[in-house]
């Protein structure tokens, strides 16, 4: 029978002072430091089994560093111990032996590795480099070309096509098939070095043989719409805009390549934020893609063409576009959005009438689409704003009734949070006592649960400690005795693979434990879908579970995220306490207390903000350049980084308590900026406290949960409520504590006329 997973399975080997300190530098990249405590860890077993895995990592650090003789002694006494780790072992032994200089060793290890491992790849090319130092080009193209072959599309493929068709030039080949191979690097990579080297090599090819380079580098449509895709993905405009106008220009182009090509130029533009030239970019796209019929592209061109001429002011046109895109195909799923984009603009052109008419068609016109909830809450909101109470509950209760529950973390219980307003506005306590109350019931520890029971805490006490007590009670016949977890037997556990990722994820060795659990379909998925196969919930509980016990908590929260939210219907009480725990954990808790303290800010903001920003991940980096536990920017990193001694460079900042030290001052620089009015403190993260004074001029007499339904734009406004349903959760979860959020915003606080 395959065995039940156990915490035991995923405990990290490292407990010891020297060693803990050694993984925690290990996972850092700091690998002279790490080296140095796995060393004295080293000096201070006789374990057999412990010394082994020492030598593992001290081997991992002396080649991170370049001490490639010492790392190769150290990881062959690793490979002789560990036959569980035999392939990684084997692979980073032969690395260490090339490097060192002595080819036959490292030629000889990487042969025993096997091809389906997660270093097989790896392992493969590290012989053809061997190869290729001893000049055997026979040799060198016979092997990479295998490599192609078994891997067409792996990874390392423009490396592998590179050696191929150097091989080729070696061994005399006809240079029109080199240079084929060195475009196909250009076409498919273009922002890798190798694609430079491809250049040149071409380059150097038509010099030789006297070849018209024009010609050689000439693509066409299909190869330059291939390279745009590329550049596209990478964020590089107005590179992928030219070469998706180049892929225009080719007069062979087919239909179904001009739509592509002119639907993602006109993206490109858009993404560079040029909204006045995308919008026309859009309008020919449509027209492209309609003639290549090609629904699916003509839908979003149309949808997008709306978008940026709302951006640029011309509401009519944007209308119109959006209906557009409506009428192709109903069953699209942009078509629900551009109806709500449609009352967008009605509502800039002030026509409350059509912006009611279109609203209130949405669950008719589109009864399967993701945007019912929201149409409703914009027509109940608009209702509230006009002091049409009764308009207000009409429609949060038919957002109630179409979606008795948005598990969009800033849509959790917010109709029957505004029911309670509403019902409280037209003085009819006991209906907006019933009204929080559902709210704290359908969304634990949330945004919304927040507000809720602090209304009800200044409405009705007694009603306020009953629903404290009720939410805080664990279920008839829990058992806290009994394990919070029970995962069904699995013959992925007996595995060998399975066995391999624990024991490297209890090495400390998260990244490749990953790669063996992917090859066993034991990993999240890459989006920020909800899964609701039960099958497929219980195996991302399971590697979340394991994940939180070995302290990987970046990996731990992520499928709590997005995936599996079955734990939020219900308050983290009972068995539920402990799918809580793993989705809210206290990671870099002594660090982050310590800062806390130091900066007068309440602990639980301090993790919420870490929680939300990097998700417990010291070394991401964001586009905006955000980097570390609290996201850094430069510039704030400057302003903050004065007086600590701390030069906030990049290496710097990707360290957790450098990076703290810096973020934690500007945290409280921010709590006391806005008297600890905690609600502010939020959005000023995000978008700066300049921002959050110009909001305040423009909605600052309005009440607190007012104000952030109002901030205008949806990134900020969702952030804030995310943030903030964290503190909450942090709160409650360790405190059992409800933080206190005043509904109006001190007037002391707003920006002087």
């Amino acid at each position: 029978t395959p065995p039940s997973l156990t915490e035991a399975m995923a405990a990290p080997y490292w407990t010891t002072p020297e060693e803990v300190t050694a993984a925690q530098q290990f996972a850092l990249e700091l690998w002279q430091p790490a080296r140095a405590a796995f060393e004295a860890a080293l000096s201070k077993t006789t374990d057999a089994d412990r010394q082994a895995r020492l030598h593992l990592m001290i081997g991992l650090c002396a080649e991170k560093a370049g001490d490639f003789d010492k790392a190769m002694e150290h990881l062959m006494f690793a490979h002789d111990h560990l036959p569980l780790l035999a392939d990684y072992t084997a692979f980073h032994a032969a690395s260490a032996a090339y490097f060192a200089r002595k080819p036959v060793v490292a030629q000889t290890l990487a042969a025993t590795v096997a091809p389906e491992s997660i270093v097989g790849y790896d392992a493969e090319m590290l012989i053809g480099d061997v190869l290729r130092d001893a000049g055997d080009w026979a040799a060198v193209a016979a092997h990479y070309e295998g490599y192609l072959q078994r891997r067409p599309c792996g990874p390392r493929r423009s490396e592998a096509r590179f050696r191929v068709a150097e091989a080729m030039e070696h061994n005399a080949k006809p240079p029109a098939d080199a240079v084929a191979l060195y475009r196909k690097i250009a076409i498919e990579d273009p922002l890798s070095s190798w694609a430079t080297r491809a250049h040149n090599r071409v380059v150097a090819l038509a010099t030789t043989h006297r070849l018209p380079l024009a010609t050689l580098e000439q693509r066409t449509a299909s190869e330059d719409i291939t390279r745009a895709r590329q550049l596209f993905d990478a964020m590089r405009n107005p590179e992928s805009e030219a070469a998706y106008d180049a892929a225009l220009r080719d007069p062979k182009i087919s239909p179904a390549d001009r739509c592509d090509a002119a639907y993602n130029k006109a993206q490109s533009r858009f993404k560079a934020r040029d909204r006045r030239g995308a919008s026309t970019m859009f309008d020919d796209a449509e027209a492209a893609c309609k003639v290549a019929s090609n629904i699916d592209l003509q839908i979003k061109s149309a949808y997008q063409a709306g978008r940026s001429y709302a951006f640029i002011g011309d509401h009519d046109i944007a209308i119109k576009r959006y209906q557009a895109a409506q009428a192709i195909d109903p069953k699209h799923s942009y078509a629900d959005d551009a109806l709500l984009r449609e009352a967008e603009e009605w509502t800039s052109l002030g026509a409350g009438a059509q912006v009611e008419a279109t609203l209130s068609a949405l669950p008719t016109r589109f009864p399967t689409g993701d945007n019912i909830a929201e149409a409703m809450w914009r027509l109940g909101w608009r209702a509230w704003r006009e002091q049409r109470y009764d308009d207000a509950i009409k429609w949060w209760a038919k957002q109630v009734e179409l979606v008795p529950r948005d598990d969009n973390y800033y849509g959790e219980g917010e109709p029957q949070y505004w029911l309670g307003r509403a019902y409280a506005a037209k003085k009819q306590p006991k209906q907006a006592i019933a009204s929080w109350q559902a709210a704290i019931r359908i969304a634990p520890a949330a945004y919304y649960a927040l507000l809720a029971l602090n209304r009800l805490r200044e409405t009705d006490a007694k009603a306020y400690a009953a629903m404290v007590a009720e939410i805080s009670t664990a279920p008839k016949g829990f058992d806290p005795k009994a394990p919070a977890f029970t995962f069904q037997p699995r013959p992925e556990w007996r595995t060998p693979g399975f066995a391999r990722a624990m024991e490297l994820l209890r090495l400390g060795l998260g990244v490749p434990a990953e790669r063996e659990l992917k090859k066993l379909g034991l990993t999240a998925p890459g989006d920020k879908k909800r899964v609701d196969d039960p099958d497929q919930m219980e195996k991302l509980w399971a590697m979340a579970f394991l994940y939180d016990r070995a302290g990987r908590h970046a990996t731990s929260i992520w499928p709590t995220r997005w995936h599996i939210l079955d734990y939020r219907t219900q308050w983290p009480i009972g068995a539920n306490r402990a799918r809580w725990l793993i989705a809210y954990p206290r990671g870099y808790w002594e660090l982050l207390t310590r800062h806390a303290a130091l900066n007068k800010v309440p602990i639980a903001i301090q993790i919420a903000i870490v929680r939300e920003e990097s998700g417990f991940e010291p070394l991401t980096e964001s586009y905006a350049n955000a980097i570390g536990l609290t996201q850094m920017i430069p510039s704030t990193a400057k302003d903050y980084a004065k007086g600590t001694g701390i030069d906030p460079t990049r290496e710097n900042l990707r360290d957790p308590e450098k990076n703290v030290t810096i973020g934690s001052r500007f945290l409280g620089a921010l709590y006391k900026t806005w008297d600890g009015f905690m609600l502010l403190v939020p959005p000023s993260y995000n978008a700066g406290p300049a921002g959050v004074r110009k909001m305040l001029r423009a909605r600052g007499t309005w009440d607190a949960d007012e104000f952030v339904e109002g901030i205008v734009d949806d990134q900020a406004r969702n952030y804030t409520k995310r943030v903030l349903g964290s503190y909450f959760t942090y709160t409650w979860l360790y405190d059992r504590e409800v933080p206190v959020m005043p509904n109006t915003i001190p007037k002391a606080l707003l920006p002087k006329p």
